[in-house]
């Protein structure tokens, strides 16, 4: 049920269960159409986008596309034993695409926003996998730093691939400030927010180098603003005026960003972009 709140999808979970109510959580994240944002809904469209760009990527991307989506559409029965499996060989082969696709594309305009749409969703995704574990798995207070609290935090880690990062840092022991640190504040980590918003923020500029300052303005100073905002804050503060608040407020931020590219560069009107032009010469 916790990665079900995770991924902010409880309330489709009801609606997919009056359609199919025999559906289990795994099921409904792994597997589920009715889920736009189980693993199976997910590849199938990144497939068909995919297919759609075919002459923008590689064929050995192509293949690599297409040899995951055959192993998911034959994983469709599994047992509660497969999961962990399951869930390790498709991260696998994801960063084997990600590899690959960055390693044989042209560094053009493409490629920047394919790296701003990654980054956008990596510091969601981060966020939420922590706030998880401090809004709804928080236990007890006498269970704080006990030895199920401390398996938590290292399963915290784990999702978001940062257990030996955090080894490396010299922490011997797990502990869940010096965890929440690594995953918001690092600017080395490559999966924390910070680090994801940094990066954002030089992609969508190298993205929108060529388009109208009206056009890009929008979204580049919503950016802005978060990785300053980032930037004069630490752990501390952050988890004495509310950690699950502030990951709230970090989450709808990021909606703003991603509204202001769609609506201002994707969904651009051809005339107004031609306006804004003649102003801006």
């Amino acid at each position: 049920h916790s990665l079900v709140s995770t991924t902010a999808s409880n309330e489709l979970y009801w609606e997919a269960l009056l359609e199919s109510p025999e559906l289990t959580h795994s099921e409904f994240l792994l597997f589920s159409m009715l889920n736009p944002g189980s693993l199976r809904s997910t590849f199938v469209r990144a497939r068909e986008l995919a297919r759609g760009l075919r002459e923008h990527i590689s064929r050995e991307v192509w293949e690599e596309i297409n040899a995951l989506y055959l192993f998911l559409a034959y994983r469709r029965q599994f047992g509660a034993g497969d999961v962990h499996e399951l869930c390790t060989e498709t991260q696998r082969r994801t960063q084997t695409i990600l590899g690959l696709y960055d390693n044989t594309v042209l560094r053009d305009e493409g490629r920047e926003w394919f790296r701003c749409g990654m980054y956008l969703e990596r510091a969601d995704m981060t966020s939420r996998i922590v706030d998880a574990k401090y809004h709804i798995l928080l236990p007890g207070d006498d269970s704080v730093g006990g030895a199920f609290d401390r398996f938590q935090w290292v399963a915290v880690l784990r999702s978001a691939s940062a257990r030996e990062a955090y080894r490396r840092l010299g922490y011997s022991e797990v502990d869940g400030m010096l965890v929440a640190q690594l995953l918001i504040f690092s600017v080395e980590f490559p999966r924390s927010l910070a680090f994801s918003v940094q990066a954002l923020a030089r992609h969508y500029q190298q993205a929108t180098a060529e388009a109208p300052k009206r056009r890009r303005a929008g979204a580049e100073r919503r950016i802005a603003l978060l990785n300053l905002d980032l930037g004069a804050s630490d752990v501390e503060q952050v988890v004495d005026e509310g950690l699950h608040e502030f990951f709230d407020e970090f989450q709808a931020r990021l909606i703003e960003v991603d509204r202001a590219i769609t609506e201002d560069i994707f969904r651009a009107e051809p005339g107004r972009v031609a306006q804004v032009r003649l102003v801006e010469d």
